[in-house]
């Protein structure tokens, strides 16, 4: 990464921990560096991305702001229910000039206009896999990757989310297995192999009472 990314990072960092509204729980800066950013970024390669990326369940930004900074030649659309999050954050990206990144508050399961758009779609600490496999999976073009970051208790989530795997027409491609602050992270990476059924993804409520 270089200085000019970093400074960047930095800047929209000191932003949401000082927001007037709970972006995240970390006020302090270098903390907010290790456990936002960087357990974004760490796990991912070059050619993750491609050339259009969606962030469900954007909250503060992340995982999809950085993302945005790294990649900079991508963009991406950063989605939340919330609209004081996602002005918040919409506003602090034009300030920093992030030219490259959209924003919509909108409940995700209800744009089925996105379906199979996005070369990669990424979410962070947002749901148990088998409900997030749901609500990302559709909007990935066929042959795109979802990248879902966990902690390393997920090999639960994993065995509950098998069925939810095969009925959304996804494999796991790799496991990537990382360190932020000797805490253990994982960023599962899924590939969709073909098109998604359209009756999904399902109404959010439905989605929580009979997961897949």
């Amino acid at each position: 990464m270089n200085f000019e990314k970093r400074e960047i990072i930095l800047s929209y960092l000191k932003e949401i921990i000082n927001a007037p509204l709970n972006l995240t729980a970390i006020k302090d800066l270098e903390l907010a560096y290790q456990l936002l950013a960087m357990d974004t970024l760490i796990p991912l390669k070059e050619d993750d991305v491609g050339n259009n990326f969606l962030d469900v369940g954007t909250g503060g930004g992340v995982p999809g702001v950085f993302i945005g900074i790294m990649f900079e030649n991508s963009h991406g659309l950063l989605v939340d229910s919330s609209r004081k999050k996602i002005d918040f954050v919409r506003g602090v990206c034009n300030k920093l000039n992030l030219s490259n990144l959209e924003f919509l508050n909108v409940r995700i399961e209800e744009k089925k206009d996105l379906i199979e758009k996005f070369d990669s779609v990424f979410s962070r600490a947002v749901a148990e896999l088998r409900v997030i496999l749901e609500l990302t999976v559709p909007f990935s073009k066929v042959g795109g990757k979802i990248f879902l970051y966990k902690g390393k208790n997920y090999k639960k989530e994993l065995d509950s989310a098998q069925n939810a795997i095969k009925e959304l027409n996804v494999k796991l491609k790799e496991i990537r297995e990382y360190n932020i602050l000797d805490k253990g992270r994982v960023l599962l990476v899924f590939e969709k192999v073909k098109a998604t059924d359209p009756k999904f993804p399902r109404r959010f409520n439905k989605i929580l009472k009979q997961p897949l």
